[in-house]
């Protein structure tokens, strides 16, 4: 009865009689091929890609006339980089006789061996017959049980095409990046941007710079490059994710916050760039208003305008607006006209103007206002009258010169009468005061800080730097 089963057994393996695979959802596996290589089969599937898998055993015939079919359809889908993934795995063989198959029949695809788990993957699977070749779906599904019978290569990948599974060239597909930076910026100061670089994938490196339009202009015009030639020459390389303040900055002044990914063949993608205008200085707060010019040039009878900046921390009250002679006559934005004597109440809020209406119209340049003093609920502030040369004068004045401009250690005047010098500082304020006899007088300039002087000598006032 043995003899008999056996020659039974016999002619089903050599006719090929089959029974197909008793599942209908993969059931998860993870082995090592014969070269070493771990193959995790809910890997393959949730990559993507759909999965065929040939039962078999080496010294099977059915196998040996089904593989070499097999291995021809695996190149025409594609040698496992598209659609579908092809493997084989052996029951009861060890890795030296899977390696001799693979030799022999040409096989590309992973091998495992009954001795790497083959066998146990094969009872998991629930194959009794030799070869059986299944097709796992991407969904897990097991869509073919048994492919069989295999008359030639074409009948494997008709099958395969039947489920939506198309043919693909062996070459191996060049890979196409897209390299990106994505660029956000975190805070702006007066002086300082902070910007965060964070690169994809697909890029390798990175370039980043911060300039100004003129700068690129600048770098454009005498490079003569586009920018992404300008990023390589003047930008700062990177491969990770970077937060960078770029310090040192021009308040109130528009940058572009540049940055060219480099994918990992060297190719360069698509610079991108944010423009970005830094915020103005903060207004410093001081105990007294603020004037648009602390010098102005007073023509004869012409109103001259001034305007009054109210940076102090609070609102304010003007009171009156005096000159020391009293011959001032103002108005505050085009209204009533007052004089020095006038009781007055403007009201100027914090962080607003005025627009102060000046004019003089007293004959001679002796009665010309110097120093015109704007009184307030707050401390006094002061500024200073220049004379045009247009002046209405009694009398000729003598010339007057001055040198050096600028001066360092001293200050020379030259001319008739000099009689009375006095020095004032932009802010009105009188630092020095002579009486010169000669018709050439020099000032000891040394203990004056760096900025404008205007000095008064007899009716004329010039003006002079100070530059140590």
């Amino acid at each position: 009865m043995k003899k008999v089963f056996t020659l039974i057994l016999a002619l089903a393996f050599g006719f090929g009689l089959k029974a197909q695979c008793p599942y209908t959802e993969a059931i998860d596996f993870t082995a090592t091929d014969i070269h070493g290589t771990e193959v995790h089969l809910f890997d393959i599937l949730d990559g993507g890609q759909a999965v065929l898998i040939d039962f078999f055993f080496t010294t099977c015939g059915p196998c040996q006339q089904a593989t070499p079919k097999i291995a021809q359809s695996y190149t025409a889908m594609g040698c496992n980089m598209y659609d579908v993934f092809y493997m084989e795995i052996a029951t009861g063989d060890s890795d030296a006789a899977c390696l001799n198959w693979v030799n022999n029949y040409g096989i590309e695809y992973p091998t495992i061996s009954g001795a790497g788990g083959g066998t146990g993957i094969c009872n998991q699977y629930g194959i009794g017959q030799y070869p059986t070749v299944i097709l796992i779906m991407p969904n897990h599904q097991i869509v073919i049980q048994d492919l069989w019978p295999i008359s030639n290569a074409q009948t494997i990948i008709s099958q395969l095409e039947a489920h939506g599974l198309q043919q693909h060239d062996c070459t191996v597909p060049v890979p196409t990046y897209d390299p990106q930076v994505a660029l956000s910026i975190d805070e702006v100061t007066e002086s300082s941007i902070t910007a965060t670089f964070t690169p994809n994938e697909d890029c390798a490196s990175y370039y980043y710079l911060c300039a100004t339009e003129a700068e690129l202009t600048e770098w454009v015009a005498a490079l003569g490059q586009d920018l992404p030639a300008i990023m390589q020459e003047h930008g700062v390389v990177e491969t990770a994710t970077l937060t960078n303040i770029f310090n040192g900055l021009i308040p109130e002044t528009e940058y572009a916050v540049a940055v060219l990914p480099v994918d990992p063949d060297g190719n360069y993608g698509e610079p991108s760039y944010e423009i970005v205008s830094t915020l103005p200085l903060p207004v410093v707060y001081d105990e007294t208003l603020t004037f648009s010019m602390d010098t102005i040039i007073m023509d004869y009878c012409t109103p001259t305008y001034i305007t009054i900046t109210n940076n102090t921390v609070a609102d304010a009250v003007i009171k009156g607006v005096c000159d020391e002679m009293n011959w001032l006559e103002f108005s505050f934005d085009g209204n009533d006209w007052f004089s020095c004597n006038d009781e007055i109440e403007v009201a100027i809020m914090q962080g607003q103007s005025l627009e102060l209406m000046m004019q003089c119209c007293v004959t001679g340049r002796n009665n010309v206002p110097e120093i015109v003093t704007v009184m307030s609920d707050l401390p006094d502030a002061q500024f200073v009258v220049m004379v045009d040369e247009t002046w209405s004068v009694e009398e000729n004045a003598a010339s007057i010169s001055l040198f050096p401009n600028p001066a360092n250690e001293s200050v020379t005047l030259m001319g008739e009468n000099l009689g009375m010098v006095r020095v004032f500082n932009v802010l009105g304020q009188k630092v020095d005061e002579f009486e010169a006899n000669d018709s050439e007088f020099r000032i000891n300039t040394t203990g004056y800080e760096n900025g404008i002087y205007f000095v008064k000598a007899g009716e004329q006032t010039l003006r002079f730097v100070v530059k140590h």
